[in-house]
């Protein structure tokens, strides 16, 4: 039988982000060969600096005779997503094959429906591997598909970056905290990101408002998190577009792209692709020892992730996204 327990980052020892870093590297060396081997550092990353606007964000830690031999990293969404708890679950691949993933995510079940959550989703399983089929097994069915997108620095001619600003738009940027003048307009703009396929996962785009953004905002401030921030302001004044780029201090060597978003009625005229280029331009000269920059796509998304190509990334991983009731 597993002991299941709720993981501490606070009171963790070095011997448990040891044990915790060699199941995740373990674990990812096999079902993710293409992506880079996963540090120590960024074991601690991920729990320690989840994605902020995601929610809330839980781990639990399955022992048997004292070993751990899974674990599961539970982030429970809010502002319209209250139903959802998105499960990341991995056994060390020493131990598959005996049911402890199942049991594992058994357990888990009544504590994640005793916090609301009525379905659970997983994201980025290989497609066709067995992560996936064991998923299927469980009910869960294939829902979506996203790409991973990775940008390396070192290789990147960034003259690819040399795009104007289409005419009858302004480009503002911030550090931290939008503008008190523009956070309505922004409030408003980031809306657009709910227009991003998303194929038939009940994931839906957060209800933003000002309140939100300045909740998030904190949020960063308090996790010494830089936020940096990409508006399209329209002749009238209007904020029709936005995209976001983060630094975390657990992991500086590497910045993760957040929303790229352009309202409806100003697509079609390159103000995505204006808006990425000022940003990295901006962030990577502030930053020269800045390594890489990961983004994530809907596979659908094929505009964004041919601009994505255009200004230097390159796909390297494919994952599939499942769904099913608790």
């Amino acid at each position: 039988m597993l002991d299941v327990r709720l993981f501490d980052a606070d009171r963790a020892s070095d011997a448990d982000w040891d044990a915790l870093h060699e199941l995740q590297f373990s674990a990812c060396r096999l079902d993710s060969p293409e992506r880079p081997p996963m540090t120590r550092q960024e074991t601690i990353f991920g729990v320690r600096a989840p994605q902020i606007q995601a929610g809330e964000q839980l781990v639990w830690t399955a022992h048997r005779d004292d070993r751990l031999v899974a674990r599961a990293i539970v982030t429970l969404p809010g502002d319209g997503n209250e139903q959802l708890a998105l499960v990341r679950l991995h056994v060390h691949p020493d131990v598959r094959r005996q049911g402890i993933g199942t049991e594992f995510f058994r357990a888990l079940e009544p504590m994640l429906r005793a916090r609301g959550r009525t379905r659970a989703e997983g994201w980025n399983l290989t497609p066709g591997g067995p992560g996936e089929s064991w998923a299927q097994r469980l009910g869960f069915r294939i829902v979506h598909t996203a790409v991973l997108q990775i940008m390396e620095l070192s290789e990147v001619d960034r003259r690819r970056w040399d795009i104007a600003v289409p005419a009858g738009y302004r480009l503002m940027r911030w550090v931290g905290a939008a503008p008190e003048s523009l956070v309505s307009a922004y409030a408003k703009a980031r809306a657009a990101i709910g227009d991003a396929p998303l194929g038939k996962s009940e994931f839906g785009a957060p209800d933003w408002s000002v309140d939100r953004v300045r909740r998030i905002e904190a949020s960063y401030r308090e996790r010494g998190i830089e936020h940096r921030t990409v508006v399209a302001v329209s002749s009238a004044g209007e904020v029709v577009g936005l995209t976001e780029l983060e630094a975390r201090p657990l992991l500086p060597e590497r910045l993760h792209q957040g929303d790229t978003a352009v309202l409806a009625a100003h697509r079609g005229r390159g103000l995505g692709l204006a808006m990425k280029s000022e940003m990295l331009r901006w962030f990577t000269t502030d930053r020269p020892r800045v390594a890489q920059i990961w983004t994530g796509t809907g596979a659908a998304n094929t505009h964004m992730i041919a601009v994505n190509h255009r200004l230097g990334f390159a796909t390297v991983r494919t994952g599939s996204v499942v769904s099913r009731e608790l």
